[in-house]
């Protein structure tokens, strides 16, 4: 079984794709929310394609919807299979509170309760925010590029 953790904002949502929208006075949003770059959901099919992996989303975007029925409404590649629990774990320094590997806590959480062994598995965000372990397994994107060729290649690599 092949993973995908993905990250919405920054991965499929790019700011290339939100200043060209802005820029030609175009909509940025649908009723589900924020436009995804094209070539962003061309290159996530493309990982999907080669890989046949399924897809758990991480993204906040999780909070505020049915992420089957985006994938449905916008017609994106891949099964959505579920998304990671909320986790939050805090340490305070001083006065400042700091929250630090959330979203590592909530992809650990959600294999040891659903994943199907023996399993691969990438993580695709813009942000740094995970445990140590996952470092061969996060690929990282520009947020203003999201999920180049590049990045699609390198997940690919990962999961193959």
């Amino acid at each position: 079984m092949k993973y995908l953790f993905l990250d919405i904002d920054g991965v499929l949502n790019t700011g290339q794709y939100s200043n060209y929208l802005v820029d030609n006075g175009l909509n940025e949003t649908d009723a589900d929310g924020y436009l995804f770059d094209p070539e962003a959901v061309k290159n996530l099919q493309t990982i999907i394609e080669e890989t046949d992996a399924k897809i758990i989303i991480t993204s906040t975007w999780r909070l505020d919807g049915d992420m089957q029925a985006l994938w449905r409404n916008r017609n994106l590649a891949g099964e959505v299979i579920g998304v990671t629990p909320t986790i939050e774990k805090e340490r305070a320094i001083g006065k400042i509170t700091i929250w630090y590997g959330q979203r590592g806590m909530e992809i650990e959480a959600w294999l040891q309760d659903n994943a199907t062994f023996p399993f691969k598995y990438a993580i695709l965000d813009d942000e740094d925010c995970y445990l140590e372990a996952h470092s061969d397994h996060l690929v990282l994107t520009d947020p203003m590029t999201g999920i180049t060729k590049e990045v699609a290649d390198k997940v690919i690599n990962l999961l193959d």
